[in-house]
């Protein structure tokens, strides 16, 4: 004989199964942003009010022979110099109204802390890798899309040697698609280096640390722009740092919140870098 037995089951109990938002929420993967952190910002302090920050250049005076009883020649010298100017302007903005709060689960606006202080100093790092191809730094090596060699690195390294430029204060910005071709190097991986380096691909010649990320410009099927340089290459100031800030607005009864940044830069020493096209 058939059971008559009636069952409750998740389709006939659909209107009362109970439905939570977790506190815990996925975001946004975040590139590892270098740029900004490695350029010179030591003109920061002198712009702190004001829009274009003049930097003189000073030549160094050539020796000359000395001849008996005739009188000396004096250098007649027009400097030049580079400027930077704060002209470069973002911000980051988002509001949450105030009949939205008592209705969800988690507290939405702390989620979005710290992604608006993210997204302006992406920016600020994207424009400062921009100007690696951008025709003022004309010394280069390697092959877009190819991966760099370690011949390509000697000769970046030359290039740099031979601007006298300082020892200290030197670093390599590559891309993850280069990184996984120097990884087939023995001078990055093999024991026998080991002298060489500080921790997987960490050092070059114990001279040159070496920083990974996605931000460099270029894709993997077109290459990337990786260099090496001095921080002296750039000169860069923010002159407003970014900082997220809130504020209730009574005529949207709403909580906004923005993230502002101003800042200019400028290649200051176009010899103090290489551009090494790569992969």
């Amino acid at each position: 004989m058939a059971s008559t037995t009636d069952f409750i089951d998740v389709t006939s109990a659909d209107y009362y199964l109970e439905e939570k938002w977790s506190q815990q929420v996925t975001m946004a993967r975040t590139k590892n942003l270098v740029f900004a952190e490695n350029v010179d910002r030591s003109f920061e302090s002198e712009l702190k009010r004001g829009q274009i920050l003049y930097i003189g250049n000073i030549t160094q005076p050539t020796a000359r022979a000395k001849s008996e009883n005739t009188a000396i020649t004096y250098e007649t010298v027009v400097e030049t110099g580079t400027t930077i100017t704060i002209s470069t302007f973002y911000y980051t903005a988002v509001a949450l109204e105030d009949v939205v709060k008592p209705q969800v689960a988690i507290n939405v606006l702390d989620k979005y802390v710290p992604g608006l202080s993210y997204g302006v100093h992406l920016q600020e790092d994207s424009d400062l890798a921009g100007m690696i191809d951008s025709g003022t730094i004309t010394q280069e090596v390697g092959t877009l899309a190819t991966e760099l060699t370690h011949d390509n690195l000697i000769r970046a390294d030359q290039y740099l040697n031979d601007a006298n430029v300082p020892a200290e204060s030197r670093f390599i910005i590559a891309s993850p698609a280069q990184k996984a071709g120097w990884l087939k190097l023995d001078h990055f991986v093999h024991k026998d280096y080991a002298d060489l380096r500080t921790g997987l691909i960490g050092n070059w010649l114990g001279q040159y640390p070496i920083f990974i990320t996605t931000n460099t410009d270029g894709t993997n099927a077109a290459g990337h722009d990786n260099v090496m340089m001095h921080k002296e290459a750039i000169a860069h100031v923010a002159q407003i740092k970014p900082a997220v800030r809130s504020w209730w607005d009574g005529d949207y009864q709403c909580v906004k919140m923005s993230c502002l940044t101003t800042y200019g830069s400028t290649i200051r020493r176009a010899d103090h870098a290489v551009w090494m096209k790569g992969a």
